[in-house]
């Protein structure tokens, strides 16, 4: 692989003439909760209250979450050590403040220009860029390389959608990975992707995947007037197919069936469809209370998923009924719960061998399946605990994780 490369000159003259999408969408945001702070930061304008901090970027909730044992064990080997984390959305943001308040440094990722990514740079004047799992900025990249500062992939992870992009979309994020100096892989089949997109090998390393560690205090887990199973992080016609399953099942008689979407946003095209069914919903957002009554509870708010699943009888794992690769697994699993999951797990695929060679979770081909095998896994409450405890054996089981990465990043935060 060629070192240290400009950005392909494709992305060079597309990234300007979507500055003004960025602008519009950097404005919804704000308007989303992130404030005028966001827009400022979104174009480089960033106040830094640290000198030479280590830089972790974060993109969004579940990436924090994935990141928070490393920053817990980066804090306690290094009190000193100034640690700022980047994210792309608000919510990230909100999920940073609570899990680490004062103690780490926020900022909103700039927009991937050149003025936006030069200011943010030389302000911040960070000591190494810890990137966790998929986020590649070509142009932040190439800048980080200029100013010589280190690029890092932490939990590196590649789909096979973004292996089967356009041979152009290959190539410019071929050039961005040339500016990486280590990637930390979660596994072998990851470390491949990179490979395949030109990383050199001595550059790949495998640990683990990170979201194994866990190091979050435990959920409070969320009450309702009836016992309920959580259908997580469902995508579009997901929520549609298992209510509509769940509704025609014997399970609507003793079940709350609460659903967490992936993107609460989604709200009224769901309730749209959901509507059609025969069943009382209840919308969490717009405070209806849950009773003896209520069929379906939207939980369309931001940051409970955890505790709705540490609250669930057991989980139906989103983003597996449709062709999205699937969503992770861990956390109910942490949580001793037995997960259900649909035929598309690709971007989990080590996650779902596990469970399955445990015998800690189901796996099914649609949503009337996944159904039938959540009516027998609650007809057998002993068998159901059981599951969820070789669940949480099996996360458990993979040992010192934050160990090994903070092994691979020690030298390069610039403290010998």
């Amino acid at each position: 692989m060629t070192r240290k490369r400009a950005p392909d000159w494709r992305y060079r003259i597309l990234s300007p003439l979507a500055a003004p999408a960025l602008a519009a969408h950097a404005l919804w945001q704000a308007r989303r909760g992130g404030g005028t702070r966001l827009v400022r930061e979104r174009i480089g304008f960033s106040p830094h209250r640290h000198d030479r901090p280590v830089w972790i970027h974060m993109s969004s909730v579940g990436e924090v979450n994935a990141a928070q044992p490393l920053i817990a064990a980066l804090r306690e080997r290094y009190p000193a050590l100034p640690l700022m984390a980047t994210t792309f959305t608000p919510t990230g943001a909100a999920t940073v403040q609570r899990h680490f308040g004062a103690d780490v440094e926020h900022r909103y990722l700039p927009a991937d220009l050149s003025g936006p990514t030069r200011r943010f740079l030389g302000g911040a004047a960070p000591r190494c860029a810890i990137i966790m799992e998929t986020e590649i900025w070509p142009r932040l990249f190439d800048e980080c390389r200029r100013m010589s500062i280190p690029v890092i992939i932490v939990n590196g992870r590649l789909s096979r959608r973004t292996l089967g992009r356009p041979a152009w979309m290959r190539t410019i994020i071929r050039r961005a990975l040339s500016n990486v100096e280590l990637v930390l892989a979660r596994s072998a089949s990851d470390a491949a992707g990179f490979a395949e997109l030109g990383v050199p090998p001595e550059r790949i390393r495998v640990i683990d995947n990170l979201k194994f560690a866990g190091g979050a205090s435990a959920a409070e887990p969320i009450r309702l007037a009836r016992p309920y199973v959580v259908a997580a992080s469902t995508h579009e016609d997901e929520e549609w197919r298992i209510a509509r399953a769940w509704s025609e099942s014997a399970l609507a008689a003793t079940h709350l069936l609460v659903i967490v979407p992936r993107h609460p946003d989604r709200r009224e095209a769901i309730l749209r469809r959901l509507r059609e069914l025969p069943v009382v919903i209840a919308v969490r957002s717009a405070g209806d209370p849950v009773d003896s009554g209520t069929g379906i509870h939207l939980a369309d708010t931001f940051g409970e998923l955890r505790g709705f699943i540490a609250g669930a009888e057991l989980v139906l794992t989103g983003g597996t009924l449709v062709p999205r690769g699937g969503q992770n697994v861990i956390e109910a699993a942490r949580a001793g719960k037995v997960t259900i999951f649909g035929p598309h797990m690709e971007n989990f695929a080590e996650e779902r061998t596990l469970l399955l060679e445990h015998q800690a979770a189901v796996e099914v081909s649609d949503e009337d399946g996944m159904v039938r095998s959540a009516a027998a896994l609650l007809a057998d409450p002993q068998g159901l605990n059981e599951m969820g405890l070789r669940a949480r054996a099996a996360v458990e089981s993979r040992g010192d994780i934050v160990g090994r990465y903070l092994t691979e990043l020690d030298p390069w935060l610039g403290l010998k």
